[in-house]
């Protein structure tokens, strides 16, 4: 009887490739999986004797893939498809070797097909009724296969083994005591968040007990404890190499199935059309008629005798490598251990005869007394006998090291992956801390973490470093983190959506349990905690606004976005209270801004004036409820359109009203021509006139407050509009190099609203001018108004088509590519309060051109930050055009002065310390007037 044993370990891993839409390639990875490995091991264990036993790891994504209803469905169809494949195979040949193979591949896929479906395709709970025989022992891996040891945090790490684990729990019912660390990655530390798990053993390449100190008296004859106390089962490179060894290992017998050669490559393309990809994509359809033969494109026809005579010489060589090396490492307390894990893809899928090597493997080892034993009954035999040792770090990979996982190809990856595991911490202590946490936001965590760890998984990282693949790779890592980083925007904004987060979820159907709480830390919570509690020495402002993202009409909405958020990272607490937008919720927290979103008591009025009111009465009645819990220390109104409120409010709260006003009526029409307009002129003089403050944009807004509405300048403070240079960013991969890029005309980019007073009609006038004199120029005016099909006719009308493009309204991230492509931004305003969209244009580094008007003339010194045209002038738009094309580097230069303006002069962080200031005084003369009282 000899003195040791046998353990043989297979690792089940794929990564998650289950797509919603079908005839994915990768998704092809399983079906192979399934029809050469997984469902052959199920035959193996049904025809194994009862004495022997071994350990098989399914990694979560392999445990979901197998489980999936929508993979099991398509599967069938494969295996469908495949068996039609044979038939017609089967009459076109008139070779008797080639019918041989093509019988032997119709018997095995029928038999695939008849265990699959005698399983119900539930492959998982084949194995799980083994298990219950002993006949083998099942364990998992990390929730995707990370490298944990290159995980930035513990927290990744504990997520990592704790969703690994629960998802085995899930399929199996019951807790593993064994873990295969993925890429048999081993970093000291590691041991204790296993132990902690409830793990009691798992797999490390050999080098990490030789490298260990103290070395172990047994080298790797025999498992080791952990500091910790996880038994650590080396491989013996010795034994098992002579399966895995691409050149010296049995599976490259030359009377072997060849991998390497397809029917899918072997016929014509009609002929085999209706078998490969839809899009007449060849791929791999798994039958293989030829063996190896040798190092030479002709190769033989399979023999399948041939090859079941080499299996059972294989298999005793195996067995006879087996006891010579238990006979020469002889020894006791523990007995010697040969402890050989693979790949389970290696059996089937890499080497089609693996399962039936196995399975032959097994009876002659109980010929010759070979002793086969999981890890979990050694360690029942024999845990008194193991040493306790410090490892090294050592995975499986080449040369030992984690440099398959990270080097020069893939190294990129890693700092998106860290990013991510803070971001996860920071938001576990958040939702630790709060009493009553949302449960949106609870699945918006959760899915960051899937997001994350789809991303974390070591195939990427594998596939970018072996060229095979890598585009699939790179593009699935990257889809994963920016979906990470949508999912984290919302959970900042609290911007909760649950058709959003469902589509998520749906998108990739992949680990359907809480995740979020594997992130918590005492210490990050305890942090939260005070940060929370901190009472805040800011305001308490309540803003009312009609428009407010995603509504945006004007510059309003920006203007009070951008307001509301610096004041509230300065640590104000500012809540804003605007109009209802479908699809939007009614009330959310936006980048520390509570925004409350409301609908008019009467939302369906024809009158713009009425719904207006309308809207007032159900600000001021949500305005009236949040009081109840938040004591304003004043009310910030921006426009006429929210007045009413306004005042109400002032006179119920009793609390200073400051009102910005950013346009006035009669400077829109050049005076005031009929009822409508005399109502809202009346309006606006109501809401400056009960105001505490009023704020404008520029000294031109002043002058038009005190000359039409009689306001006393000490009443009236300037603050002018901001930029947030960030907002007008593209992406690295949408960024022009212009000085390569081969120009015929100047760009020259507008936008802004449709409206008369905008002047844009000027453009068209000058563009016909400039066509007179063949300029090459093209204006590009982006927006959207009443006035847009006045403007589109009088392009027509002056032929100016190839001149002028309306290029309608634009998102921000479009308005930021054609400030980029654009030479020169250009508003040639009639009336203009202030002019942001002039900021924006000198902070998108370019030459910005405006009217001498109103608050433009004010922001842009000519000729020195920017060029000034007379407003409704033609020939002025013409000579700033001539100008460029005859003063290249000063224009240049100019440009870089007025980007440097906009990005000091208006900074927001700026103009919101001054509003905030602004408040302080108000509120301190309210309290002295109060005391006089």
């Amino acid at each position: 009887m000899n003195n040791g044993y046998f353990s043989l370990v297979l690792h089940a891993h794929l990564p998650y490739v289950r797509h919603k839409e079908a005839n994915r390639l990768e998704e092809r990875w399983v079906y192979e999986a399934m029809t050469e490995t997984y469902i052959p091991l199920l035959w193996v264990l049904d025809d194994q004797p009862e004495s022997i036993s071994w350990t098989i790891s399914f990694s979560p994504p392999v445990l979901e893939l197998l489980s999936d209803s929508v993979i099991q469905k398509r599967y069938l169809e494969h295996l469908d498809l495949t068996l039609k494949l044979l038939q017609k195979e089967k009459k076109r040949t008139k070779n008797k070797q080639e019918a041989e193979v093509i019988t032997f591949y119709e018997t095995r896929y029928q038999r695939i097909m008849d265990t699959y479906q005698k399983t119900n395709c539930q492959i998982l709970n084949a194995f799980k009724s083994f298990m219950e025989e002993g006949k083998v022992s099942c364990i998992t891996s990390s929730a995707t296969h990370a490298f944990l040891p290159y995980a930035a945090t513990e927290q990744a790490v504990n997520a990592q083994i704790l969703a690994g684990i629960r998802t085995f729990e899930k399929y199996f019912g019951e807790t593993p005591t064994g873990f295969w660390l993925p890429e048999c990655a081993y970093s000291p530390g590691i041991d204790k968040l296993l132990f902690d798990a409830g793990i009691r053993y798992t797999f490390v390449d050999e080098q990490t007990l030789l490298l260990s100190k103290p070395e172990p008296s047994k080298g790797i004859d025999a498992p080791v404890y952990s500091p910790h106390g996880v038994a650590l089962f080396p491989r013996n490179q010795f034994v098992s190499e002579t399966i895995w060894n691409s050149s010296l290992g049995y599976p490259g017998d030359y009377d072997y199935r060849e991998f390497y050669r397809d029917v899918a490559y072997e016929r014509e393309l009609e002929y085999i059309q209706g078998f490969i990809h839809p899009e007449g994509i060849r791929i791999d359809t798994g039958l293989k008629y030829w063996r190896i033969t040798g190092k030479t494109e002709e190769k033989d026809w399979y023999n399948r005798e041939n090859a079941l005579h080499k299996i059972n010489q294989h298999a005793w060589n195996f067995n006879h490598r087996l006891l010579d090396y238990l006979h020469k490492h002889e020894q006791s307390f523990p007995p010697t251990l040969i402890t050989a894990p693979f790949d389970a893809e290696l059996f089937g899928h890499w080497w089609f005869e693996g399962p039936e090597f196995l399975a032959k493997t097994m009876e002659v080892s109980l010929e010759n007394n070979v002793n086969w034993i999981t890890p979990q009954e050694f360690l029942h035999r024999h845990y008194q006998d193991l040493e306790t040792v410090r490892p090294s770090f050592s995975t499986w990979g080449r040369n030992g090291s984690g440099e398959v996982w990270l080097n020069e190809t893939n190294a990129w990856m890693y700092r998106h992956l860290h990013h991510c595991e803070k971001k996860l911490v920071e938001i576990a202590a958040y939702l630790s801390n709060e009493k009553n946490p949302n449960k949106i936001m609870e699945r918006y965590a959760d899915q960051m973490v899937r997001e994350w760890m789809l991303a974390a998984s070591s195939d990427w990282a594998f596939i970018v470093d072996q060229n095979s693949a890598a585009q699939y790779a790179k593009n699935r890592f990257q889809e994963h983190i920016e979906r990470f980083h949508s999912l984290y925007e919302s959970v900042k904004n609290a911007g909760y959506n649950i058709n959003e987060i469902m589509a998520y979820e749906n998108e990739y159907p992949f680990l359907n349990i809480p995740l979020w709480s594997y992130f918590r830390s005492p210490h990050d919570q305890y942090v939260q905690q005070k940060f929370t509690n901190t009472t805040s020495k800011g305001k308490k402002i309540l803003m009312l606004s009609w428009e407010f993202p995603p509504m945006v009409v004007g510059g309003l909405s920006r203007h009070v976005y951008d307001l509301s958020r610096k004041l509230a990272a300065f640590g104000h607490e500012v809540y804003v209270i605007t109009s209802f937008v479908e699809g939007y919720p009614e009330y959310e927290v936006n980048n520390e801004v509570h925004v409350y979103r409301v609908l008019g008591k009467q939302p369906n009025f024809e009158s713009f004036f009425h719904w207006t009111g309308s809207l007032n009465m159900a600000m001021a009645d949500q305005a009236l409820e949040v009081f109840k819990k938040v004591e304003f220390d004043c009310i910030h109104a921006h426009d006429w359109l929210v007045s009413v409120a306004a005042l109400a409010l002032k006179k119920e709260l009793n609390i200073p009203l400051i009102s910005t006003i950013h346009a006035t009526e009669h400077g829109r029409n050049n005076g005031i021509t009929s009822p409508l307009q005399y109502e809202i002129n009346q309006k606006e003089w109501e809401l400056m006139d009960g105001s505490d403050k009023l704020i404008v944009c520029s000294n031109y807004m002043k002058h038009e407050l005190t000359d039409v509405f009689s306001i006393p300048e000490r009443k009236i403070s300037i603050l002018p509009n901001g930029i947030d240079p960030q907002l007008l960013e593209l992406n690295h991969e949408e960024q022009i190099d212009h000085e390569t890029e081969h120009k015929k005309e100047l760009l020259i980019f507008s936008v802004g609203r449709l409206v008369k007073e905008k002047g844009f009609q000027t453009i068209v006038q000058a563009a016909e001018r400039l066509k007179q004199r063949e300029v090459p120029v093209k204006f590009v005016i982006a927006g959207k108004g009443p006035f847009y099909g006045e403007l589109a006719d009088l392009i027509k009308r002056n032929q100016v088509e190839d001149y002028v493009q309306l290029a309608g309204f634009v998102s921000d991230e479009e308005r930021n590519k054609w400030l980029n492509k654009a030479d020169a931004a250009l508003f040639p305003s009639h009336y203009e309060p202030f002019g942001i969209v002039a900021l924006e244009g000198m902070a998108a580094g370019k030459l910005t051109i405006v009217s001498d008007t109103g608050g433009l003339k004010e922001i842009i010194d000519h000729e020195k930050t920017g060029l000034k045209v007379y407003p409704d002038d033609a020939q002025s738009i013409v000579w700033a055009i001539e100008f460029m094309l005859n003063h290249p580097e000063e224009c240049k230069q100019i440009a870089r002065s007025g980007e440097e303006t906009a990005k000091t002069v208006f900074s927001w962080d700026s103009i919101a310390e001054r509003t905030a200031h602004l408040y302080e005084q108000i509120h301190n003369e309210n309290k002295i007037v109060g005391g006089v009282l």
